[in-house]
């Protein structure tokens, strides 16, 4: 395990599950970001704007770290299309980012990819690296670019890069607008729950096995035992959406006719189908997704449960 590591994007959903995963193990994480990330024992560095400039100027002379894991994106609110925020965050910042690590002293990089960097599959099998990358798609399209300037620049840097395309991750912690808790809110409180017809097929991770791909495939990297590039971060497994809705209605004992398929229209942009395959990053490093859609919910609403009664005290 790599004994210091820079974050940013630290107090959204994969970052703060993030940070706590690697201050278990006894790393020292610090964060760089706009918000503070809330995880006891972070070192936090404030910045107004993720650019460049903040963050060098936030990050204290003479630093060194062993290893940086980044992050921060823009644009994965469906409402939030500000072209220039994108095209700034998701494609020029993230060589920058490479830089900086190097001038750190890092072992290596990796950098959250998207499942939403893939063009739309025009078969129904998992979509490894080497498929059709976006290019008609703001935000997928952004991120795309990003990781490719991300891999040129850490050649030309000698620091190894690692690039995960982060397929659908869900568990504790997320936004009160995802699927998960919107399904979990409405259902426990016996409301009905408007919903497209939910045939489209995902691949669903749990967090902590993302949390755990990322860590792996930064220690990877660090110790040379895995090449530089892009890997999908992925189960390999395609659920539908009605199949997540109807694993929650069960875990919750929910009356399952409160789920109303089909009285939402699909989104104009709701791929059909996006799985990703994990061979190759299962090869690189030995990570594979351990847990069960099944399993995973079941722990996210053990741990919403707790996190309600503790609030309630």
């Amino acid at each position: 395990m790599l004994a210091h590591v820079l974050l940013t994007g630290a107090s959204g959903f994969v970052g703060t599950r993030l940070a706590s995963a690697l201050v278990a193990e006894q790393v020292n994480v610090t964060c760089v970001g706009r918000t503070p990330c809330r995880v006891p024992g972070v070192a936090n560095l404030s910045v107004t704007a993720l650019t460049i400039e903040q963050i060098e100027a936030a990050i204290a002379q003479g630093t060194r770290i062993d290893g940086m894991i980044h992050l921060a994106a823009a644009g994965v609110s469906p409402t939030d299309r500000d072209s220039s925020t994108i095209f700034r965050v998701n494609a020029s910042l993230a060589p920058q980012i490479v830089s900086i690590a190097a001038k750190l002293g890092a072992r290596a990089v990796v950098l959250a990819g998207s499942s939403a960097e893939y063009r739309s599959p025009q078969q129904f099998v998992p979509l490894d690296e080497d498929a059709p990358l976006e290019t008609g798609k703001l935000y997928g399209a952004s991120k795309a670019a990003g990781g490719i300037l991300a891999l040129a620049n850490g050649a030309a840097e000698g620091l190894p890069v690692g690039v995960l395309r982060l397929f659908n991750v869900y568990g504790p912690g997320e936004g009160p607008h995802r699927l998960l808790p919107s399904l979990v809110r409405d259902l426990v409180a016996s409301r009905q729950v408007k919903l497209s017809a939910g045939t489209q097929i995902r691949d669903f991770v749990h967090i902590d096995d993302v949390c755990g791909g990322l860590i792996a495939a930064l220690t990877a990297l660090a110790d040379k035992k895995m090449p530089a590039g892009a890997y999908n971060l992925a189960t390999g497994t395609g659920r539908s959406v009605g199949d997540f809705a109807r694993t929650v209605a069960r875990a919750v004992n929910a009356d399952p006719a409160l789920l109303q398929f089909g009285a939402l229209p699909f989104r104009p942009d709701d791929l059909p189908y996006v799985v990703g395959s994990p061979a190759k990053l299962r090869e690189a490093c030995g990570w594979h997704a351990g847990t069960s859609l099944e399993h995973g919910i079941v722990l996210a609403l053990a741990e919403l449960t707790q996190s309600q009664s503790r609030d309630q005290q």
